[in-house]
């Protein structure tokens, strides 16, 4: 009897898992479709981060995004718990903005700060400081750079959406998966650029945060400023390039100048009076 009520177990356990029924019990295979993980600049440009959010450093302390309204950022979004491209990505930030520096026009603390924010509402400032110890950042990568979370979770969403930032957690893989971007904020708190990491280059980050400090660029900066205006941004490559353009557009203004100029000097000593001669 005790063998028969086995059998009939085995059976019943057969029947289950290939029925209908059954197949709710294994996990489904699902595809996240690329394009949902690339976020599209033009639909976020000039959008404005709400100063009043509270966000939460790693060390514990509470701020507002308009304390921050003095300079310019470099915002990115990421999680803590994440054990494979999150440290990766910020540790590929970090290499750029010392190579950037390198170049002499920009530097972290006086033009600009770093910001990571999680996207995870389990995130914690413990967390966020393990994340950053971890990446054993320079001193002056160090002191400029936040990991915070926002205080009301709540409002996780609302502020990735102003960010066309989408995000998705996979069961499967125990993993969220999401864009890698950097995104570019005025003192004002505007989005003014949006880079995408596997593109970035020092020449590009500079050029996009002179792009995001623009209106506030000192009389010392003058260089800075011209040196921005001989490239323009390429939205289909979302990389920075010669602005072309520009030069031919000021080739043609000297050889008009030059012209006009040889033009007056013709003119001008053809109708000189010549001197008589005994």
């Amino acid at each position: 009897m005790k063998t028969i009520t086995i059998s009939v177990l085995m059976a019943v356990t057969a029947l289950v898992a290939v029925s209908p029924a059954g197949a709710a019990f294994r996990p489904t295979d699902s595809e996240i479709d690329p394009a949902m993980l690339q976020v599209e600049e033009k639909k976020v440009l000039g959008n404005k981060i709400d100063g009043d959010l509270v966000f939460v450093d790693e060390t514990g302390r509470e701020f507002t995004w308009k304390e921050k309204a003095d300079r310019a950022h470099v915002l990115v979004m990421s999680y803590y718990s994440c054990e494979g491209a999150c440290p990766a990505f910020s540790a590929d930030l970090a290499d750029i903005l010392g190579k950037t520096q390198a170049l002499g026009r920009v530097v972290a603390g006086k033009d600009y700060d770093v910001i990571t924010v999680s996207f995870d509402k389990n995130d914690t400032p413990m967390a966020a400081a393990h994340f950053k110890h971890m990446l054993d950042l320079p001193a002056e990568l160090s002191d400029n750079w936040s990991f915070a979370s926002l205080k009301d979770s709540m409002q996780i969403k609302k502020f990735a959406s102003g960010l066309d930032f989408q995000y998705f957690w996979s069961f499967t893989d125990r993993m969220f998966y999401h864009p890698n971007v950097y995104y570019f904020i005025s003192p004002e708190g505007r989005v003014v650029r949006v880079l995408h990491s596997s593109k970035v280059e020092p020449n590009d980050m500079q050029l996009a945060l002179i792009d995001s400090f623009f209106n506030k660029l000192q009389p010392s900066q003058v260089i800075t400023m011209a040196i921005s205006f001989c490239y323009s941004y390429n939205y289909k490559d979302g990389k920075y390039g010669i602005n072309y353009p520009l030069f031919f557009a000021m080739g043609s203004l000297f050889i008009g100048i030059g012209a006009f100029g040889v033009g007056a000097f013709i003119v001008r000593k053809r109708g000189k009076p010549k001197e008589n001669r005994i």
